[in-house]
């Protein structure tokens, strides 16, 4: 069930136009998908579904290691660089230009979008609503972040006190393993977009969150960006 709710568009001159803002029930992980696969009754055990799983990660690193687009009926993933080229005798310099790893969804995965159920509901409406990330450097939106670079955030209800260390942006990984970290320098701060440097961060998948004060101003509300973002 793909349960959504929907808030004022902060980018549209309609004041009436809306956007919809998902909510996942809970992220699920490489456990949970080990566990899935051995419940099929597919006779897999599960050391033999977890090398079946690292043999074929391990064959499409090794494809996109070598330049290549690699594509198959769940994903497709292909190496790029970002960056401006100064002419076209301009060689890559690590320091102006950067290589990213994208993916899109594959025919099964799209095929799976007329599969999916859906359910309105409400979102409390003092929490603050991320809708759109914009990472500056790749140009590319709700799919990377770069380090150092400029990050603009779009949404509702996003206004904060940057000097509160309990509120603003942070980055939350998926992976418990790396530790969270606050966007510590803001250059706009509004209730429907917030202009920040990326703070240097691990390489990793983070969730973007956004802790603000209520009205009342007693609890921090906090909301997530649907996607996740790669550092």
């Amino acid at each position: 069930m793909l349960k959504y709710s929907l808030v004022n568009n902060a980018v549209a001159g309609d004041t009436n136009a809306c956007v919809a803002v998902v909510s996942s029930p809970e992220s699920r992980n490489l456990d949970d998908v080990i566990s899935y696969m051995v419940s099929e009754g597919t006779g897999l055990t599960r050391p033999q579904a977890l090398a079946y799983f690292e043999k074929l990660t391990q064959t499409i690193l090794y494809y996109v290691g070598q330049g290549h687009s690699v594509t198959t009926p769940l994903f497709r993933v292909r190496p790029t660089i970002s960056g401006l080229f100064n002419s076209k005798n301009d060689g890559f310099d690590a320091s102006r230009h950067q290589i990213n790893i994208r993916a899109t969804a594959g025919l099964r995965l799209r095929e799976q979008v007329s599969d999916i159920k859906l359910e309105k509901v409400k979102i409390s409406p003092q929490a603050p609503v991320p809708g759109t990330f914009i990472d500056a450097s790749s140009g590319e939106s709700n799919l990377a972040a770069t380090p150092g670079g400029i990050g603009l955030l779009q949404g509702n209800l996003l206004r904060f006190d940057s000097n509160d260390t309990k509120q603003g942006i942070f980055f939350v990984p998926v992976n418990a393993s790396l530790n969270e970290v606050r966007v510590e320098i803001y250059s706009g701060i509004k209730p429907s977009e917030i202009h920040f440097q990326i703070p240097n961060m691990q390489t990793g998948d983070y969730y973007m969150v956004v802790r603000a004060l209520s009205k009342n101003g007693k609890v921090i509300r906090e909301g997530k960006l649907e996607s996740v973002i790669s550092v």
